[in-house]
């Protein structure tokens, strides 16, 4: 009896754990793509988000394989859209690795990266050195504790985990009070007072 309940509790709470997983923000477009091999010039790097991100803590870098951000100025955020201008000249060819880290609107930050290569061709200028032009820089978002510490599913867990401690008390106050009165009526019966 005592595994029936611990199974009917715990599929009772299984629904909930994979609703608040789901929910998670993720990417799910990219211009350009992941892998792709471009052979038109790329101004800007467009990344698509399942949900609105949170402007203040959105980054993105577009790195060469010498190391070099591309990125120029200031990331937009338009909903669940981050558009990143490269430059300040066209990307010459090969390979570069996209990096982002943002925090959506609930509050948990999401990171990630993908490659494209440039194969255009072969007269593009070559890349402009370190003392060509400052970097720009980049605002770094706060850890992921100082982040999501305030969103609203923060709120909702700990709600949440309250309510499966009371509903797992009650079910426990329950058996004990019900093994109680058997115990009682069990040892009334037997003779003794």
């Amino acid at each position: 009896m005592r595994t029936v309940v611990a199974t009917l509790i715990a599929l009772a709470f299984l629904p909930w754990g994979a609703g608040v997983a789901a929910a998670h923000t993720a990417l799910v477009g990219s211009d350009p793509a992941g892998d792709a091999q471009i052979s038109t010039p790329v101004t800007a790097v467009v990344l698509t988000f399942s949900e609105n991100i949170n402007p203040a803590f959105a980054n993105v870098v577009v790195r060469s394989a010498d190391g070099h951000d591309w990125v120029a100025g200031q990331a937009i955020v338009e909903g669940p859209r981050l558009t990143a201008e490269v430059g300040p000249q066209r990307l010459p060819n090969g390979a570069y690795t996209v990096g982002y880290r943002v925090v959506s609107a609930d509050g948990h930050p999401v990171s990630g990266s993908y490659s494209f290569t440039i194969v255009g061709p072969a007269n593009q200028p070559p890349p402009p050195t370190p003392s060509a032009s400052p970097a720009p820089s980049t605002t770094t978002a706060p850890p992921p504790a100082e982040a999501a510490a305030d969103g609203p599913d923060t709120k909702t867990s700990i709600l949440t985990a309250g309510v499966a401690g009371l509903a797992l008390g009650g079910v426990i106050a329950f058996w004990q009070s019900r093994k109680r009165r058997r115990n009682k009526a069990g040892d009334s019966d037997d003779g003794r007072p």
